[in-house]
């Protein structure tokens, strides 16, 4: 869903390049759908894909923003979702976030942060609410959002397809419906740490993030997927378990990102933390999930991501406005 009219500023078109290669980077950089989708002429539909609706725009940029807590935020988050928009608004023309979500979590969908694999005492939680997940959800149906849950600032796209509590092989299991129903040109994930919580394979881990990119591709074959890899939290100093199965994830999510990646639905990993300098202890409120400073490395770890691999937008300016 486009954003609400009463936030929504106005589009900078890039100013006029000379060259070829010069107008080509400006054209990336102001409408990805130029690589994503076909050309002028009649579309190409050899994938079997339905014609997009008469009248639809087809310079527009959909981006789904997928992932767990660290990604839907909180009742008074900004969250980093906050941040990507505001820097890729005035640079992408057409810029559309989608999904199946627009606010934060309200409280009854939040675990104490002590839960998090653990009480205060340093005793380790056996079960989480919510089948499992550290910090608990509730299934999609039965989601029943209060009207006075707000974002601290609601200045961006809200359309988000995040939950809290939710784990990689909740998502593989949603992610063709999801895609199918919001139709994004680009996927960005960071998932995983809730399936971590409890010993599992790294077979298993792998069948899991295989599913939901094979899933993704089922509904949009061209779909660009940017995957995050796991950041750190607290828990992995108390949990030598833990820390060995996020080390193993996130080798996987490289080693699956080069396998299933291609020239027409191009999968690319990156690591967020070493690229942003991630601190638990800085980045975050409760050694999970990040604070001020934090959501605006995650934003800024993704947007440069987008621009390098996919040109979308600009990487984020430097040095990161953050206080600590």
């Amino acid at each position: 869903m486009a954003p609400r009219p009463a936030h929504r500023r106005g589009l900078t078109r890039p100013a006029f390049l000379t060259g070829v290669l010069a107008l080509t980077l400006a054209l990336v950089g102001s409408g990805l759908w130029v690589f994503t989708r076909p050309g002028a002429g009649e579309p190409d539909r050899s994938d079997g894909s339905e014609p997009r609706p008469e009248g639809q725009d087809h310079a527009q940029v959909r981006v789904m923003l997928a992932g767990d807590s660290m990604t839907h935020g909180a009742d008074g988050d900004r969250t980093w979702r906050f941040h990507l928009w505001n820097h890729l608004d005035p640079h992408v023309e057409g810029l559309d976030f989608v999904g199946p979500y627009s606010a934060p979590a309200a409280q009854d969908e939040i675990i104490p942060p002590e839960l998090f694999g653990g009480d205060q005492d340093g005793d380790e939680l056996e079960d989480g609410p919510g089948g499992g997940s550290a910090d608990g959800t509730q299934p999609e149906e039965d989601l029943d959002v209060p009207d006075d849950v707000t974002y601290r600032d609601p200045d961006f796209d809200q359309d988000h397809n995040a939950r809290w509590g939710r784990t990689l092989a909740d998502a593989a299991g949603t992610i063709e419906d999801d895609v199918a129903a919001h139709r994004p040109d680009v996927l960005c994930v960071m998932i995983g740490i809730n399936d971590l919580l409890h010993p599992i394979t790294a077979e298993e881990m792998e069948q899991r993030l295989r599913a939901y990119v094979n899933g993704a591709r089922d509904a949009n074959p061209q779909i660009r997927i940017l995957l995050a890899e796991a950041l750190p939290i607290a828990l992995a100093e108390q949990d030598e378990g833990f820390a060995l199965r996020v080390y193993v994830y996130n080798e996987l999510v490289r080693s699956v990102a080069a396998d299933l990646t291609t020239g027409r639905s191009p999968v690319v990993s990156f690591d967020l933390a070493e690229a942003e300098g991630w601190d638990v202890a800085a980045d975050t409120y409760d050694g999970t999930h990040p604070n001020d400073g934090g959501e605006m490395k995650i934003a800024a770890g993704f947007a440069d991501a987008l621009s390098r691999e996919f040109g979308l937008g600009p990487g984020y300016p430097r040095p990161l406005p953050i206080r600590r």
